[in-house]
């Protein structure tokens, strides 16, 4: 018996070893699982933030170039237009001081006063000479003062409807001057003596007989005030004799003004930087980005990446740079003002660009370790219930772990296997397994973690979606215009039958010119010219609407009278503010060389046979698209030749014009067609843009221009 007893307890002694071991062994499976899960949990969770930072600092850096750009080129703009409409006013004065000047027997003599010191800040007209002792005596200088009397209403009116106007005055080459402002006793000297004023030894006075035409000088101190100004001088021409110059100064307190708001109301800093290198008002009180001496040039600043980018800014350009600036990295936007040749540029240190990627990421890296303080409490209260679980069942132990493989095991595995899965962009985590205990709860934390690391980067989208629809919403209606055109040529390159190009040179603003072609069916092409009446934002709507109609109703096979009369239609059924089209429709059935054709107001086709040279068609015109709406088109047909070509064009070729208002017009035009006989319509194109770019030389563009040629070359398909 006691053998018995030593067997069975050695059985038994077998069996608890064997026991335990399993004990042991379960709960190291069990540890180096969960283990193996919060580690791997952290490591995705540590790379997604990182990624996280990484999507988020170039979305950043995108949102501030454009942003910075569109503010830039606003403030420039605004800038600009102060300059035009003094430049403006002061070409008024010298008009009128022209028409006075040409017919004096129209005007009666009014006397101008010498400058009353009791006008002091009320505005005043006056009279100035080079030497008051003597010259207003000679009664030639009196005959032509009280002539030039006859402007003093206007000089006041120009002075106190333009508030940064500081005078403004008509200089006669005589030696005198009508002028009109709000500082008459700063005309006399400290003694009470009137002071002379030699205007022809004044900037703005020689460089606008110099140059014969409007002159505005670089920024200069006022002759009467500390003030810093811009001084504007336009030449007065009777018979091609000079009589004078008409000039105003104007102060810029508003451009210092505009530069100081930028940095008070933001981190970023500005300055105005002139045409000759020099900066004229700074945000900046130290270093080379202050206000700077006369003489100075920032393009010459040894060292420094700022003088690159201020060459470019002096050259007219615009653009956003990541430059080094005395030590400190920012960026650099800068936009031109075309009117004075001067630039505004805004600068915003990269570190206040990258602060909310910083603090996000340091967010996320909180986040991050707090889930795995979180895990690893979980992993040791785990650890520490299945031992005390084990240890008081130890009599059932194989049974436990059967129960712990299925319940416990199993789900952290698969756990860790869900786990691994997350990973860049693919956040989506769900735990569908109900195991009612810690790996549960564990994988629930996951979840949690997961969804929060998606609503992160979610809110990030969500603000620089925002924050860049701002500026998508400025280039929109730029873009849409620019789509909606047909822009790769050839268009249709298995069709040997026929050539077309086109081209849209639009003016500064978004316009409603548009062409068109597309083929209706196999055998027709259709045709389309237009251009919208107005400019902006409506014009481009308008041209959307129209181009969309044109085509949808051509496509049902209408003819181009009909395209017309139904496109009226449309467009009459709902147009309150009375915009209207000009239009020019062919339908070409490429088999035969027939073009059938209808002209709603447009301009005429130039027509060019094979042997022959392009000369204007003067085709019968409807009424425009959207006048009245029971308007009836008139269809006319040309049959077309092997090597003929026809091309169109809106008014902006024939109206483009130079800085004196002179048109290109229709013979210049022809001219340009008819350079090169043998031209394809490529070359056609380029030969009027050239002409016309000739013509202008430095003009604005005024209008859009758009020219479309097409060339007939046989009815065969494989001709």
């Amino acid at each position: 018996m006691a053998k018995n007893r030593s067997l069975q307890k050695k059985i038994s002694l077998t069996m608890i070893m064997v026991m335990i071991v399993a004990v042991f062994c379960v709960a190291a499976v069990f540890f180096l699982t969960t283990k193996g899960l919060s580690d791997t949990a952290l490591t995705y969770s540590k790379r997604i933030g990182k990624t996280t930072g990484e999507k988020s600092a170039i979305s950043m850096d995108e949102l501030t170039q454009k942003t910075l750009m569109i503010l830039a080129a606003n403030k420039a703009d605004l800038a600009d237009t102060l300059f035009a409409q003094f430049e403006q006013a002061v070409e008024t004065a010298a008009f009128a001081a022209q028409k006075i000047y040409e017919n004096p027997e129209d005007y009666s003599p009014r006397p101008v006063p010498l400058p009353d010191k009791d006008n002091d800040g009320s505005i005043s007209i006056q009279a100035l000479y080079l030497d008051p002792e003597t010259m207003p005596d000679d009664p030639v200088i009196q005959e032509e003062v009280m002539l030039l009397g006859n402007i003093q209403d206007l000089l006041v009116s120009l002075n106190e409807n333009f508030p940064a106007m500081a005078s403004n005055y008509i200089a006669s080459a005589n030696g005198f001057m009508v002028q009109a402002d709000y500082i008459s006793p700063k005309k006399y000297d400290e003694n009470g003596k009137l002071m002379p004023f030699d205007a022809t030894v004044r900037p703005w006075y020689i460089g606008a007989k110099e140059t014969g035409e409007t002159f505005l000088s670089p920024a200069v101190r006022d002759a009467h005030t500390p003030q810093l100004a811009v001084m504007c001088g336009v030449p007065i021409y009777v018979d091609g004799q000079f009589k004078g110059v008409s000039g105003a100064g104007m102060y810029l307190d508003d451009l210092e003004s505009m530069v100081m708001g930028i940095h008070l109301d933001s981190d970023m800093s500005a300055f105005i930087l002139s045409a000759q290198g020099q900066i004229q008002f700074s945000t900046f009180e130290t270093g080379i980005l202050k206000i700077g001496e006369e003489g100075d040039d920032l393009r010459k600043a040894e060292g420094e990446e700022i003088a690159k980018t201020a060459e470019k800014a002096v050259a007219g350009e615009s653009g956003v740079e990541l430059i080094d600036v005395e030590g400190k990295t920012m960026y650099v936007a800068y936009a031109p003002m075309s009117t004075v040749g001067w630039s505004f540029v805004i600068l915003l240190p990269q570190d206040v660009v990258e602060a909310p990627t910083r603090e996000l990421t340091a967010g996320i890296e909180e986040v991050t370790e707090q889930s795995a303080r979180e895990m690893n409490s979980y992993i040791n209260r785990s650890v520490g219930i299945m031992l005390f679980v084990l240890v008081s069942i130890i009599l059932v132990i194989l049974l436990v772990s059967l129960y712990l493989s299925k319940q416990i095991v199993s789900p952290i595995k698969q756990l860790t296997e869900q786990v691994h899965q997350v990973e860049g962009d693919k956040l989506d985590f769900h735990w569908d397994l109900e195991t009612g205990d810690e790996t549960q709860t564990l994988a629930e934390s996951f979840e949690s973690l997961t969804e929060r690391m998606k609503n992160y980067i979610s809110d990030i989208q969500t603000i620089t979606a925002e924050r860049e629809r701002i500026g998508t919403e400025l280039e929109l209606a730029e873009k849409i215009q620019a789509s909606m055109l047909p822009h790769i040529f050839p268009p249709f390159p298995d069709r040997k039958e026929f050539d077309i190009y086109a081209s849209m040179d639009p003016a500064k603003e978004v316009g409603g010119d548009f062409y068109d072609f597309f083929l209706v069916d196999e055998d027709h092409l259709g045709l389309v010219m237009a251009d919208v009446s107005g400019k902006g934002i409506p014009a481009a709507m308008l041209m959307m609407i129209t181009k969309t109609i044109l085509q949808s109703v051509a496509m049902l096979g209408k003819t181009p009278g009909q395209i017309l009369g139904k496109t009226n239609e449309a467009i009459c059924s709902n147009n309150p503010e009375g915009m209207f089209v000009t239009v020019w429709v062919g339908i070409l059935e490429i088999s035969t060389g027939k073009l059938t054709a209808a002209n709603a107001g447009h301009e005429y086709p130039a027509i060019k046979r094979v042997d022959g040279s392009f000369e204007i068609f003067k085709d019968p015109h409807g009424f425009v698209v959207g006048g009245f709406d029971d308007e009836y088109y008139h269809e006319y047909m040309l049959e077309l030749h092997p090597g003929d070509q026809i091309f169109l064009y809106t008014d902006g070729v024939p109206e483009a014009s130079q800085a004196n208002r002179q048109m290109f017009g229709m013979e210049r035009m022809l001219a340009a067609l008819n350079e090169d006989k043998k031209a394809d319509c490529v070359a056609v194109l380029k030969h009027v843009r050239r002409a016309v770019n000739e013509f202008v030389q430095e003009a604005e563009q005024f209008d859009d221009l758009t020219m479309m040629c097409i060339e007939y070359k046989g009815g065969a398909k494989n001709a």
